[in-house]
């Protein structure tokens, strides 16, 4: 006897398949040869749809996501920069004007300059990323023009 979900050899009196835990008292429980002859003893294969899988879902998937989080990233630095530079123009109006103004410049410029590398850094890395997504993309509608 065999199992009809499964196809695993099961004993007689046995209630349930000892491989899937199908009900084997029911109706059609139960058949005298397996339901799949080559998987006799394993567990039934998942059943396909009939259309294969997409093979760059799972990568432009993640790259969505590493996208995402770039650009997160890049907000919080120009959130940070333009914090900095309002903090600048509204103490630069009590800087007495001359020298003291300009070195009060240079001091905001050295404060962003951080920052503004950050910020070419990742504005390049996502430029990458898009770049390789799109490639991505068209691979994937290539792919889906022959199925």
């Amino acid at each position: 006897m065999f199992c009809s979900q499964c196809g695993s050899h099961v004993e007689d009196g046995v209630h349930f398949c000892q491989q899937c835990g199908a009900p084997l008292q029911t109706p059609g429980g139960v058949v005298q040869q397996p339901a799949n002859p080559g998987a006799y003893g394993s567990p039934k294969a998942p059943r396909r749809s009939g259309k294969p899988k997409d093979p760059y879902q799972a990568q432009i998937t993640q790259l969505k996501l590493q996208l995402r989080e770039l650009k997160l990233n890049l907000k919080q630095i120009t959130t940070g920069m333009s914090s900095t530079r309002a903090r600048y123009n509204e103490t630069s109006a009590f800087a007495p004007r001359g020298l003291f103004r300009r070195g009060y410049k240079i001091f905001e410029d050295i404060n962003l300059l951080g920052p503004q590398q950050q910020k070419q850094q990742l504005q390049q890395q996502i430029m990458q990323l898009e770049q390789e997504l799109l490639s991505l993309q068209e691979q994937q509608a290539q792919w889906k023009a022959q199925q």
